[in-house]
């Protein structure tokens, strides 16, 4: 059981962003979001195996800048961290459930994922990458009019709206690169937009190349709350924005 003033830290973060927690401004549901994970002690986080700058494993142990700022609301909460590595959509299938309190993990905030949940202020940026054969230098989306293209399943629905300018365009979900990687060799589809992990896995083939989508905005990384944990994401809102300043 968390003392007195662990269970009034996170209020008062709240509160400096002139947010008021009385019953009044605030469902009961959501301001027991943070009451019961203050006094069951434990902060649970679903969290995506990015295995870059963000998020990598260390054994079982999550590091990088994601866990650090996960660290940060844990502290503020004054409680510990119970981590849960998953996959992106186990990672919000949990929140659903209620087995996680947030799911963090280079999660993008555009589509579904910003009409089933509440999502913090972005934290961090994820750029876009497109693997074509050797020699097809097609680095804009308006390049492949008319090509049929291959798109990461785990990436957010911004990209394909973006990618759904050029013309003739048809996209194919995919759910690994190696899938991909033999799509373009066979000549099935012109290239394949992922993110940084994906390119990483294909950057050694010697028959494809890795370039830089230049006219797609990046993902905007957020954490994942339940759609009621209103006081929960503006507390971490306020917590994200100290951590940033200090990076």
């Amino acid at each position: 059981m968390m003392n007195r003033k662990n269970m009034k830290k996170f209020g008062a973060v709240v509160l400096a962003a002139g947010l008021a927690l009385s019953v009044s401004g605030c469902s009961g549901k959501t301001e027991d979001s943070v009451k019961t994970i203050q006094e069951s002690g434990v902060f649970k986080v679903a969290i995506v195996d990015s295995d870059n700058y963000y998020t990598s494993l260390q054994g079982d142990q999550p590091v990088g800048m994601e866990a650090e700022l996960i660290e940060t609301i844990s502290a503020a909460l004054g409680v510990t961290t119970e981590y849960q590595v998953m996959s992106r959509s186990a990672a919000m299938e949990a929140v659903t459930a209620g087995t996680a309190d947030v799911a963090i993990g280079c999660i993008d905030s555009s589509g579904s994922a910003a009409e089933n949940y509440l999502l913090t202020t972005s934290y961090g940026k994820g750029f876009y990458y497109v693997v074509t054969e050797k020699g097809d230098y097609a680095q804009s989306a308006g390049a492949f009019a008319n090509s049929v293209i291959g798109v990461n399943s785990g990436l957010g629905d911004g990209v394909r709206t973006q990618l759904y300018v050029a013309e003739g365009i048809t996209i194919n979900e995919y759910a690994d690169a190696e899938s991909a990687a033999k799509e373009i060799k066979d000549g099935r589809i012109r290239g394949y937009v992922c993110g940084e992990e994906d390119a990483k896995a294909l950057l050694s083939d010697p028959k494809l190349q890795v370039q830089n989508l230049f006219d797609v905005d990046p993902a905007e990384y957020v954490i994942v709350a339940g759609a009621e944990d209103r006081t929960l994401v503006n507390g971490m809102n306020t917590l994200i924005a100290q951590f940033l300043e200090k990076e």
